[in-house]
């Protein structure tokens, strides 16, 4: 019982920390995401503190600036010379605070400073918190459109076969079949190298979930077909026939609420898939431009072995991805659970 009720807790809190950064990253982070600073580049977090370097304390928190001492091995060093206080409310560049109303204002920032980086910056010396707030939006953007065509992909498939019968219906779970038996990653890879390398965000977007979703509607369409089949023949359809109801009558009254239970646990299964192909797409450089700023496009620095050991404040965009995949799967996990208990009451 208590191994059922934490995960589900642990994964709202979560889910809800994901929203809030999606929706206020801008508010949240303290330079542009695309701003670069190539005096700054690999720069570590700034070190926010409450002693200065003669051990007083002090109640306003301050950090020190850091300089590049040796640029061949990238080592910077604090100057403590000089504090410099952090501010709330503080006053930056403009955006749109959740994306209507125009303004500047931003939680935490340094006025004086030249540079506050809370999670350091990354090869271009852009700011790597910054990016990383950005890049949920659209990480979680490509999981939620990718599951809606996803699901009218698979439901209307399904419910296309299941209805018809006959040729139709054994033509397209053959179709299917192949489609399960193809290896997604390659197709996938195979589908988007026959576009365009360079494309505006929003062709990408679509191309990106659409490319994922044509490999990945099978499970959806075979299990809609197979509750089709076994709600046409079931006593309170065949009740409402006899009492005189239209086919579309049926499917909207007594067809579409019983799919709704699978059709919701079947998308949470897969929505690891969609944000997983998108940092792969990404990561293989065949996903979002360099400006766009996901994250899987913030993990191809992944491909120098320093990250790991000096500059391990670019690996954050890996912490986020798995922090979302354990959401994505808590929720799977419950939405099967309320899969299995609709059926055991229609049983």
């Amino acid at each position: 019982m208590t191994r059922h009720g934490a995960s589900p807790r642990l994964a709202r809190l979560l889910a809800v920390l994901l929203a809030t950064i999606a929706l206020f990253g801008d508010f949240l982070s303290v330079n542009p995401p695309q701003t670069q600073n190539l005096d700054r580049f690999y720069g570590p977090p700034s070190r926010i503190h409450f002693f200065d370097s003669q051990g007083r304390f002090h109640w306003r928190p301050f950090l020190y600036e850091y300089e590049l001492v040796n640029p061949l091995d990238v080592v910077y060093r604090e100057r403590t010379d000089k504090a410099y206080p952090l501010e709330f409310m503080i006053q930056g560049y403009r955006y749109r605070f959740m994306g209507l109303l125009p303004t500047t204002r931003h939680l935490v920032g340094c006025r004086e400073a030249m540079h506050f980086y809370p999670l350091g910056a990354d090869e271009l010396g852009r700011d790597v918190l910054a990016r990383l707030l950005a890049g949920a939006r659209i990480s979680l953007l490509v999981v939620f459109l990718g599951l809606a065509l996803y699901a009218l992909l698979g439901v209307t498939i399904g419910m296309l076969s299941g209805l018809a019968g006959g040729w139709p219906d054994s033509l397209l779970m053959r179709f299917s079949e192949f489609v399960l038996a193809l290896p997604a990653l390659y197709l996938i890879l195979a589908l988007r190298a026959l576009l365009p390398a360079k494309m505006a965000f929003w062709q990408t977007l679509v191309l990106t979930i659409g490319t994922i979703a044509s490999v990945t509607w099978p499970p959806m369409a075979r299990g809609v077909r197979g509750l089709i089949l076994q709600l046409r023949h079931s006593a309170y359809v065949e009740a409402a026939r006899a009492l005189g109801s239209s086919n579309w009558q049926i499917m909207k009254r007594h067809m579409l609420p019983a799919l709704a239970p699978f059709a919701l646990s079947q998308a949470a299964v897969a929505a690891p898939v969609f944000l997983l192909g998108e940092v792969v797409l990404s990561y293989l450089d065949v996903g979002f431009n360099d400006t766009a700023g996901s994250w899987g496009v913030m993990l191809r620095n992944l491909k120098e072995p320093r990250i790991f050991t000096d500059f391990w404040w670019n690996m954050a965009p890996l912490g986020m991805v798995f922090v979302t995949l354990y959401c994505l799967n808590a929720f799977g996990a419950g939405g099967r659970e309320i899969d299995l208990d609709s059926r055991i009451v229609r049983l």
